[in-house]
């Protein structure tokens, strides 16, 4: 789920304070370096969530946790220009590696099965994944 949501009606309804919202978020943009260099992270982290959402996930959890690619890298025991790629929807890691950045960003993978019946609600069952894929 995305950080920022945008209003339906930013653009027209006001506030009691006289503005919009979307005239509030862009004067709080201008004003505070943090608060652009957030919004235009989020708004990056929903484009990319439309060509690859393991990655999205993956750069949206470590930009909450205030992590840098390098320190993810390392915590996980792999390589910067690794992260760089998964996070940038160009690469899918392997589930023991997935397994290991998700540990760093405190998060669990699950494995899901889901059994369609027609005419009744999807059978779902959901199981930690394994920490090795040996055959």
């Amino acid at each position: 789920m995305d950080k920022l949501v945008t209003v339906t009606n930013a653009d027209s309804e006001v506030s009691p304070r006289g503005g919009t919202a979307a005239q509030a978020s862009r004067s709080r943009a201008r004003r505070s370096p943090e608060y652009r260099a957030a919004r235009e992270e989020y708004a990056a982290i929903r484009a990319l969530r439309e060509k690859n959402w393991i990655a999205a996930h993956i750069r949206e959890r470590r930009y909450e946790l205030d992590l840098t690619q390098q320190e993810l890298a390392s915590q996980a025991g792999t390589s910067h220009s690794y992260i760089s790629k998964l996070e940038s929807g160009e690469h899918i890691p392997t589930i023991p590696v997935l397994n290991r950045i998700l540990a760093v960003l405190d998060e669990q993978l699950l494995i899901g099965i889901e059994r369609q019946t027609p005419g009744q609600e999807p059978e779902r069952e959901f199981a930690p994944a394994p920490q090795s894929m040996s055959a």
